[in-house]
């Protein structure tokens, strides 16, 4: 749902199926890509707007890969690699960075690529008037940006930013036209233009974003090994917020792949001929719940103890996904910079120690409720209407809190509505899931201040922590300054690990060349319909 600034993921996924012509296995020749055709993907969720610096969603992120070039490219190693900038110096301690860009670059408008276009792009994204979510804390503590010539750009953090480079690589920092965001206005996020390999024919909200191939793409990053356009026609996300018609629009042919499937069709499907599972590895916090940690009465530490102790984290993945995904215990989920295995079994499902826990803080039960002062231990959990497990997953820790004696209510709100009633601090529980590609996520989550800081957690000791990690550009050092940061935030039972977050991807077997970037972004500018 969320998505933050910005790791290294351990590993990128390429389907099998995938490759252009050559020997394969056994000495098998695979038939060159094919040109031409359109690729339906029943997509799960409902973009706010495509405009990358505006958004917060990692559903967008999908889309905007495949629309906008970032300055650099990041490898399935972690290695950052050249992409509209050729090379880069780094000087001034990490505060100052220089970047050489590519020559020959334009926009889907015909606008030229070039050093004034890329300080546009970052002054816009730091412009309030942009409203920017994920893009602006992409940025960090960016200072300014100024062009040293045509094609040469000198971008200054006001202290060292670690994670900077791997930012620049992520889609929120994608670069735009600036002569279409002029002109666009209020209506620019329906029809944003960058210089990808796709370029947007038409959103219509509710239905459908659907992409064309950009003909005058010839600058793809080196590390693709290939160059010149896409090989699709056409990409049409078609928007199905109910997982069996998206099953449904796949059975039919209408679709020729599956975001979010559900997990029961996920396996089942899986099995048999003419469908491929592709599950696409989302790095981050994975699926968990925020616990609001200002109100009353989630707002005691021995009352949120209670609440992880009191939820069986196994039974609920069963529950809502079938047990598909792993089940995570810390901040952070395996495969992310910054995990911390030190936490597994945290928390394990033990009902009478939560009960423990609140009588020495003075609950007691009364008539099965757990009461205080007179007052019953009454949660609210919020949820956003039809976002994959989510609402499965609001129900399950429903059923454990209130089997353990806690009154528990559901309110369920759009996506909008639910984003607005985060930030206010409506809820006690709120399961959501929060992906990003390096551990200054943390910051973003746990520190006062940030729009996704949804728990209302403000510790001046972790947040100590987090600005030092952040400006640590040894990564030794820099990764004791997390592992210390999420011992307090589970010590303090700060939140709610679930399970890892991977998106259930089913495919058609004749989908071929799809690879997946390092955010768990489907990349489509090498897939062919074979």
């Amino acid at each position: 749902m969320g998505r933050g600034k910005v790791i290294a993921f351990a590993t990128a996924v390429t389907l099998i199926a995938a490759g252009g012509a050559g020997v394969g296995a056994k000495g098998l020749v695979r038939p060159a890509p094919t040109n031409g055709g359109t690729l339906t993907i029943a997509f799960s969720q409902e973009p706010d707007t495509l405009n990358p610096a505006q958004t917060g969603l990692t559903a967008v992120s999908q889309i905007d890969r495949n629309i906008f070039d970032t300055l650099v490219w990041e490898t399935p190693s972690g290695q950052i690699t050249p992409d509209l900038a050729t090379h880069w110096t780094i000087s001034d301690g990490g505060r100052v960075y220089t970047f050489y860009l590519r020559h020959g670059v334009t926009f889907q408008d015909g606008t030229p690529f070039n050093a004034q276009a890329v300080v546009f792009n970052f002054n816009y994204i730091e412009a309030p008037s942009t409203h920017s979510i994920s893009a602006i804390g992409a940025l960090g503590p960016f200072e300014s940006a100024k062009a040293l010539g045509p094609y040469t750009v000198q971008v200054t953090m006001k202290t060292p930013y670690a994670p900077f480079l791997t930012n620049l690589g992520q889609p929120e920092l994608g670069m735009q036209s600036p002569t279409a965001i002029q002109k666009g206005g209020a209506d620019y996020g329906l029809h944003p233009v960058g210089t990808g390999p796709f370029e947007v024919q038409s959103f219509t909200p509710n239905q459908s974003v659907v992409l064309v191939r950009n003909p005058h793409y010839d600058w793809a990053p080196p590390a693709e090994g290939r160059n010149g356009p896409a090989y699709l026609s056409k990409i049409v996300y078609d928007i199905v917020l109910s997982g069996q018609s998206r099953v449904d629009e796949l059975l039919s042919g209408q679709a020729q792949v599956v975001d979010g499937t559900p997990p029961l069709f996920y396996k089942r499907l899986g099995a048999q001929p003419g469908y491929v599972r592709f599950p696409v590895p989302i790095p981050g916090a994975g699926e968990y719940a925020v616990i609001n940690n200002s109100k009353w009465p989630t707002n005691s530490e021995a009352v949120r103890k209670a609440i992880l102790y009191f939820i069986d984290r196994r039974g609920l993945v069963q529950l809502a996904d079938q047990g598909q995904y792993p089940v995570i215990w810390g901040p952070l989920q395996p495969g992310t910079l910054g995990y911390d295995p030190a936490f597994t079994g945290m928390y394990n499902y033990n009902p009478a120690e939560g009960a423990k826990i609140l009588e020495a803080a003075g609950w007691k039960k009364v008539n099965g409720i757990w009461t205080k002062d007179g007052k019953p231990l009454s949660l609210i959990i919020t949820n956003p209407a039809g976002i994959l497990d989510l609402p499965a997953l609001a129900q399950g820790i429903q059923a454990y809190l209130q089997k353990a004696g806690m009154e528990v209510k559901i309110e369920q709100f759009a996506d909008a509505a639910w984003h607005a009633a985060n930030v206010k601090g409506v809820e006690n529980i709120m399961p959501l899931e929060f992906s990003d590609v390096d551990p200054d996520l943390l910051r973003i989550e746990f520190t006062p201040g940030q729009y996704f800081n949804w728990s209302k957690y403000n510790n001046p000791q972790v947040t100590k922590l987090l600005l030092a990690a952040e400006s640590d550009t040894n990564p030794t050092s820099r990764l004791q300054l997390y592992f210390k940061a999420e011992t307090i935030i589970m010590d303090q039972a700060v939140m709610i690990p679930e399970h890892e977050n991977d998106d259930l991807v089913l495919l058609k077997s004749n989908v071929k060349g799809v690879t997946v970037y390092q955010g768990g972004d489907m990349n489509f500018y090498s897939a062919y319909l074979g």
